[in-house]
């Protein structure tokens, strides 16, 4: 029992300064950001803070690495599911990123830095744009980029207008862009 209720408090500890991580994030540049700071808006230690992290930079990359770690992923690879599945997978995907809007908000700001958009790219490449058919392999991999790359701008451009068509509309226009381009 002793362990559990450690692990739960280890889990709300970690929770507090990932909120007030991303809190400072709203106002603060992530290099302007101490790790007194940090604790004071935690109201945590800072040796609490360094038994987990040697920076807010990598706890950053945790709240990174769990939100691409939560995004849907597909059942199928994306090039062996029909249009139906595949706009219901894309779909799933743009509600992700609408139901946790705030967070995505920070991790693509500039005061943030690129590394989580170019980790995203990365994530859909891997999972999501799979199957791309060129000639070669390099080609192939161009391809895959161009179509991660226009997903992350589109994904970018959606937030920022705050999301003036429904997940279902752009999951619907990403589809017919990357047909367009794949032929």
């Amino acid at each position: 029992m002793k362990e559990q209720s450690e692990n739960r408090r280890v889990r709300m500890t970690k929770r507090l300064m990932k909120d007030a991580l991303m809190d400072l994030l709203e106002r603060t540049e992530l290099s302007g950001i101490s790790v007194t700071a940090l604790c004071e808006a935690a109201d945590v230690n800072r040796s609490t803070f360094y038994n987990y992290y040697t920076s807010p930079s990598e706890l950053l990359r945790e709240i990174e690495q769990e939100v691409l770690d939560r995004i849907p992923a597909p059942a199928a690879p994306l090039d062996q599911q029909g249009e139906k599945s595949l706009l219901r997978t894309t779909e799933a995907f743009f509600d992700y990123v609408r139901e946790n809007e705030r967070v995505f908000r920070i991790l693509f700001s500039e005061s943030v830095n690129a590394g989580f958009s170019a980790r995203m790219v990365d994530l859909l490449c891997a999972q999501m744009i799979t199957g791309v058919e060129e000639a070669d392999g390099f080609s192939a991999r161009l391809m895959q980029l161009y179509i991660a790359s226009g997903t992350v701008g589109m994904l970018l451009e959606w937030i920022n207008a705050g999301f003036p068509v429904s997940s279902r509309e752009i999951a619907k226009k990403m589809y017919y862009y990357s047909r367009k381009l794949t032929g």
